[in-house]
């Protein structure tokens, strides 16, 4: 029997004499007031419910989506929008699951209900679970989204003050590891998710570029290189299969088949949130480890880092080319984050 972690949510940074609370008011800690509520959702009332709130919420933040989180980033001081669907997905989640699990059974069914208990709730389920500190992050990265959507800044400041605590008590984070098997989990999943899975894997997308390679091949049946354009960050990126015909010939099959799947009728969002649960499935009945679908995207510069360089003998004075050119086709602006990849290889 596995011995359970008995670490405790230290609740001592609640108290109001604690550092982490001293930019915040009694209004903000203790109740609500309408002067905190500003929303940047038109038509957003103080006692809107959570579930008309959280759908109107969804439909602002995806405006970003394709667009440069830069030119908000320096133009307003913050990032209002979410800028892929990746992120979106995943966001919509986490907020989905602390609505369902702690505010709609604590009663709080409306915008003002909600209260930092609810977080302090929220961020102890995430720990007695011992989830990594990037699941910790992710979360209150998702919630402040909504708060800032909402108009509650009072919960955005609360949230952002217990980060350093959580993050604390979290569990150390682990490293994205490829699938030692990547063919035979793409095997194991069903259609129309394989085809996903494909893509993911012969092109090194994120899961946010599955659609994007989907409609660039669509436009672009001849071309020998498949562009993404506006990946995270707002970078474009282009994979030339000049010298690969089988990998693209399979992305471009794996395109047609998605492509008589749906009717061109994808609705992405959902497709993106079944990808993911397919993916997990399959690796489990493979007995790969589970680090995410981004495992796919490892696997790629793993097998583009072996397959470049042995095209040529005098690998050491073409190590940092082959590093520049994975690090482009997968859409980094640093050679470093190759290196992250590749790490297991060298």
């Amino acid at each position: 029997m596995t011995q359970r972690n008995e670490r405790k949510y230290d609740t001592s940074c609640l108290d109001r004499e604690s550092p982490c609370l001293e930019n915040l008011s009694s209004q903000d800690t203790l109740s609500p007031a309408r002067t905190h509520f500003k929303p940047e959702i038109p038509n957003l009332r103080f006692n809107s419910g959570i579930i008309y709130a959280t759908a109107k919420a969804v439909e602002y933040l995806k405006q970003g989506i394709g667009q440069s989180r830069r030119s908000y980033k320096k133009s307003m001081g913050r990032v209002p929008y979410i800028h892929s669907y990746e992120t979106l997905t995943r966001y919509v989640g986490i907020f989905n699951n602390f609505k369902d699990t702690v505010l709609i059974p604590e009663g709080a069914n409306k915008i003002h209900k909600i209260s930092t208990n609810h977080i302090d709730i929220h961020f102890k389920n995430l720990l007695d679970k011992n989830c990594s500190e990037k699941t910790i992050a992710s979360n209150a990265s998702a919630l402040n989204k909504f708060f800032y959507a909402f108009g509650r800044y009072d919960l955005v400041r609360y949230t952002n003050s217990l980060r350093p605590l959580w993050k604390s008590l979290s569990a150390a984070p682990l490293k994205t590891k490829p699938f030692t098997n990547p063919e035979k989990v793409i095997k194991t999943m069903r259609s129309p998710y394989r085809e996903g899975a494909i893509i993911q894997y012969l092109t090194g997308a994120r899961v946010s570029d599955i659609r994007k390679v989907y409609e660039w091949v669509k436009e672009n049946p001849e071309s020998e290189i498949i562009f993404i354009r506006k990946s995270k960050g707002g970078r474009n990126r282009t994979i030339n299969y000049s010298e690969r015909p089988v990998a693209l010939a399979l992305v471009k099959n794996a395109v047609l088949k998605l492509d008589m799947h749906y009717g061109s009728r994808i609705d992405w969002l959902l497709y993106m949130k079944e990808y993911t649960t397919e993916v997990r499935n399959a690796a489990k009945k493979c007995g790969e480890i589970y680090s995410g679908t981004h495992a796919f995207r490892v696997n790629y510069a793993n097998e583009r880092y072996i397959q470049l360089s042995k095209e040529d003998d005098n690998f050491t004075e073409r190590e940092k080319v082959i590093l520049s050119i994975i690090t482009e086709e997968l859409g980094h602006s640093r050679i470093p984050m190759a290196r992250y990849y590749i790490h297991s290889q060298r």
